[in-house]
Parts: C-alpha cells; sequence; structure tokens
C-alpha cells in the first residue's frame, strides 16, 4: 500500500513527538533508578548520577534497616489492600445495582451520584464530618471516606449495562439470587473493567498524602508517602545535607513505586480494553 507524502511526513512527526515523550518519562525514572543505586561519594560528588559507576545496596540497606520507614511501608501496604478491596466491593455492587433498569428510583439515584462530581463541600465540612464519627486518628480515616470515586463507580455503571439482559434474565428463571448473578455471571465475565478500576483505587490509595496530614495526628501511624515528603523538605533546607541524602532518598522513591509497578504488568491487557468497554454507554 503506498502512502502518501504527507502521511509519510505526519508518520515521522509523531514517532519524534513519541519518541521525545517517552524519553521524558524514562530518563527521570532511570536518573532516580541510578543514584539510588550509587554510593554516598558518587552521589556527594555528582548529585544526581545518570551514568552508573559501581552499584550499591547499601541506600536500600539504610532504608530497611530503619524501623520508621519499613513500618511506614507496611501501613502504606495494609491501608491500600484494606482500602481498595472495600472500594472495589462497594463500587461493584453499587454499580450492579444502578444498572438495573427496574431498580424504584434509579434517575434520582443516578442524579445524586452525578451531584457529586460537580459540587463539594469543602475541606473543613469534611474534616467536621470524619470528627465527629470519631475517626481523626485512625486509618478508617484513609479507608472509609474515600470508598468509592464517582468516576470509577460511573464506568463500572456503563460497562455493567452493556452486557447482556438475556445472561442475568436466564438465571433469574433458573431461581439465581441477585448476588448470585453477580458473582457467578457478571463479575467472570467483567475482568477488563474491574482490572482497570482496581488500578485506579490501588493507585489513589497507594499515593494518598493529604489526608493522611488532615487526620492522621500520630506521627508513628505516618504512611511511606507522608515520610518521604519529609525526607524531601528536610533534605532541601540545607544544600550539603540534601547532596549526602541524595541516593537515601531516591532509594526511598524506588520503594514507593514498586508496588504499583508490580501490580501493572499483571492487568495492564485489560486495563485500556476495561476503559473503552466502560466509557461506551452513557
Amino acid at each position: 500500500m503506498q502512502v502518501s507524502k504527507s502521511r509519510r511526513v505526519f508518520l515521522i512527526v509523531n514517532a519524534i513527538f513519541m519518541l521525545l515523550v517517552c524519553l521524558a518519562i524514562v530518563l527521570p525514572l532511570w536518573m532516580v533508578v541510578i543514584t539510588s543505586l550509587s554510593s554516598n561519594e558518587v552521589a556527594a560528588a555528582e548529585g544526581f548520577v545518570f551514568i552508573p559507576k559501581g552499584l550499591e545496596w547499601t541506600s536500600y540497606q539504610a532504608v530497611f534497616s530503619s524501623s520508621g520507614y519499613t513500618g511506614a511501608f507496611i501501613r502504606s501496604i495494609g491501608v491500600t489492600v484494606s482500602a481498595t478491596a472495600l472500594s472495589m466491593a462497594l463500587t461493584t455492587t453499587m454499580a450492579y445495582a444502578l444498572a438495573q433498569r427496574e431498580l424504584a428510583f434509579r434517575k434520582f439515584f443516578m442524579n445524586a451520584v452525578l451531584l457529586t462530581m460537580v459540587v463539594d463541600g469543602g475541606i473543613i465540612p469534611f474534616y467536621m464530618v470524619v470528627k465527629q464519627l470519631g475517626m481523626i486518628d485512625t486509618y478508617a480515616s484513609l479507608i472509609i471516606p474515600m470508598a468509592i470515586t464517582t468516576y470509577n463507580l460511573i464506568l463500572m455503571r456503563n460497562f455493567f449495562q452493556s452486557l447482556p439482559e438475556s445472561l442475568m434474565e436466564s438465571a433469574r428463571l433458573d431461581g439465581c439470587s441477585e448476588i448470585g448473578i453477580l458473582c457467578r455471571i457478571v463479575l467472570p465475565i467483567s475482568v477488563p473493567i474491574l482490572a482497570a478500576i482496581l488500578l485506579f483505587y490501588a493507585v489513589g490509595h497507594w499515593n494518598r498524602y493529604f489526608e493522611v496530614i488532615m487526620f492522621i495526628n500520630s506521627s508513628k501511624k505516618y504512611t511511606l508517602q507522608v515520610l518521604l515528603r519529609q525526607l524531601i523538605f528536610q533534605s532541601e533546607g540545607d544544600g550539603t545535607y540534601s547532596v549526602q541524602v541524595n541516593n537515601f532518598k531516591m532509594a526511598v522513591m524506588v520503594i514507593t513505586m514498586l508496588p504499583i509497578l508490580a501490580l501493572y504488568p499483571f492487568i495492564q491487557k485489560y486495563f485500556i480494553s476495561g476503559l473503552m468497554l466502560g466509557s461506551v454507554k452513557g
């Protein structure tokens, strides 16, 4: 097939542009990883290392030997897993209910859900509600208030609406309950959207920072993201100290990225298809 000159120029420009975008993403990550694996002497001399000059694991050993960072990492994992599990359970059941055409007041409930995307009560009312519920300085304040995201709920509801109604009707005729239909029929054929929403929730809960400093008063309960921010601000306060701990800081950054990087390869094949299918129907 012959390609026109204008099309060839477009493909070349597009390839160059995408290459630059990839380099803008990959090169900083490469620099972070290499700096974290550099010795204290190399990091102190160059600050940020781009070309490896001897790789060491001393920075990672220092992180994992620190009870503060190890504990924060475990707390972050626990909060993320618990919050993601609750979010998936609530979002799945609510999306399935809103996808049922015979649901009473279905339009009212859907409008109420959509209203939360454009109306925000603000930080102070949010804090007051959490405080009145007795969740201040507890991990429940990081899990329950952010359990459902409206965007994720709409995506999953749209996907459930696109499923053949005949599947559910045949199951009801066989005497299957709604919970049985959801668990035995709907969920097994909804892996793409479930994987996409799972990734959204996991990344959101793992990177959560503002709610931690707003609701958690005890520093012993801080998550890894808060400690990383404190480390960055502390090192930026003194130029000499910043250079000395640069590889340690980069090691903490790499450890912070690891859980999501480990999760993504298992669900990336479902990610795009899940988003496309969930966005088809409104």
